[in-house]
């Protein structure tokens, strides 16, 4: 197996988008360089670049041996670009990679992005965890919705997997991880429960909480005392961040300018997960958004509905239509959300190969837009995204199941009571075959009122 170094820019011209839409790249002279491409081989390893960074890969499949065109299986985008040395060797459209070392570096690279693309949350044992006596939760890879009423832990089961993660992306493959990993997980629960001591997310009466997470090709177990200490119980010895956001009930596009220094100051009494997505939401737009053609396209479908775009432009927000700027505060709230997933997608901050965490994604919004968030969510989805929701709108599920194909990876969770009056919850690949659906039992009860209502 060989690795070629191919790039996408020779002049102005960046070709980028096009090759990576179209999976292939292209030769960009007709009389120079035909005899080295006419080298590469079916499963040798392509490095596409711009400027003198590598930004995506791809294996050969098909060499049409002109010397012009080549066919990759698929390009992939690095979990970290990787620079290479300019050289008049390496400045050629073309070049053979001869570096064992520079080798060896996109080769960790390549399993680091693999690895990391394929890391899904499968289950999670919770017990006695707030109001969770024992429940063991398996996860789809897809859409994941968690429904009840208030008061019955659905943002508790978001902000806890959400804990996990972040604490794995803090100190993946770090030295003394497990030491690391306890000070990260204890620090995280803190500043995401915000409680005075962590022995109060124990279950009232009990004396300790345990929980343990499954995530594909790796593991962590753990437990708080009643003295507010976590303990590690058993964790995988290496582990590989995973990029992932959260989105709190409430839109933070009205409120963040000036809403991150403030927080830094801790002179705010906001949620730390408003704080990360502010920090999120404040990096720049990606060049070249066309050549990440999944995410590109479900931009293309949430600014057809903002018909405009979200620009950031001094510390604030605004929406641009027709070349005219509103102050997002003057925009509909549920656009203002709408606006947040926008450009957490343009500026990279959201790929298909993030976790999405998102507390009632229906708030706020009519019936139109829940309709459109539907289709958002499930395109997402299928791209690949894992998505876990929280919800009691049964408008928003029933429009998920409308959309709903036979291959979409989708599970729900129905969050209820016990005849002991204590938590529990159902699952099921199918609505319909959950224990406790509060929110369709009060629309039939609704509906039996609304019909049976004496004409005044």
């Amino acid at each position: 197996m060989n690795y070629w170094l191919v790039r996408a820019k020779w002049g102005l011209e960046n070709k980028k988008a096009e090759f990576i839409n179209n999976d292939e790249w292209i030769n960009g002279y007709e009389d120079k360089y035909l005899e080295i491409v006419k080298r590469v081989e079916t499963e040798d390893i392509l490095l596409l670049a711009d400027d003198s960074t590598i930004t995506h890969y791809g294996k050969c499949v098909d060499n049409s041996k002109d010397g012009r065109y080549l066919t990759v299986d698929k390009w992939e985008i690095l979990r970290e670009p990787v620079e290479y040395p300019v050289t008049e060797s390496y400045a050629k459209p073309i070049s053979q990679i001869n570096d064992d070392d520079f080798i060896k570096g996109i080769l960790e690279t390549i399993e680091i992005t693999t690895l990391s693309q394929n890391i899904k949350i499968t289950n999670i044992t919770i017990e006695n965890f707030t109001v969770f006596k024992k429940e063991s939760l398996e996860f789809s890879e897809g859409l994941n919705v968690v429904i009840g009423e208030n008061g019955l832990g659905k943002t508790h089961l978001l902000k806890l997997l959400s804990v996990f993660i972040s604490s794995f992306s803090s100190h993946a493959n770090s030295e003394g991880l497990i030491d690391k990993l306890k000070t990260a997980i204890k620090s995280r629960l803190n500043i995401v429960f915000k409680v005075d001591s962590l022995c109060n997310l124990i279950s009232n009466g009990k004396d300790e909480s345990n929980i343990s997470l499954n995530i594909k090709n790796y593991y962590i177990g753990f437990s708080i005392n009643s003295k507010g200490d976590v303990i590690l119980q058993e964790c995988s010895r290496s582990l590989i961040g995973k990029e992932f956001v959260f989105i709190p009930a409430k839109e933070i596009l009205s409120f963040y300018e000036g809403f991150i220094p403030l927080y830094e100051k801790r002179e705010t009494s906001f949620d730390a997960v408003y704080y990360k997505l502010a920090k999120a939401l404040s990096l720049p737009i990606l060049k070249n958004f066309d050549s990440y053609p999944v995410e590109y396209k479900i931009l293309l479908k949430l600014e057809e509905i903002l018909e405009g775009k979200i620009v950031l432009e001094n510390g604030r927000f605004y929406l641009l239509q027709n070349n005219r700027k509103t102050e997002i505060a003057l925009i509909a709230e549920g656009f203002r959300k709408i606006g947040m997933i926008a450009q957490l997608l343009a500026n990279g901050s959201l790929t298909k190969n993030s976790i999405l965490f998102w507390d009632e994604p229906e708030t706020n919004l009519n019936p139109r837009l829940i309709r459109k968030m539907a289709e958002v969510l499930m395109e997402l989805s299928r791209a690949g995204m894992q998505i876990f929701i929280a919800t009691h709108s049964l408008f928003l599920v029933k429009e998920i199941e409308i959309l709903r194909k036979k291959e979409d990876k989708l599970k729900y969770f129905g969050l209820g009571f016990d005849e002991n009056k204590e938590v529990r919850v159902s699952q099921s690949e199918d609505f319909e075959y959950l224990d406790d659906i509060v929110i369709l039992d009060e629309a039939l009860e609704q509906s039996s009122r609304f019909l049976s209502k004496e004409d005044v």
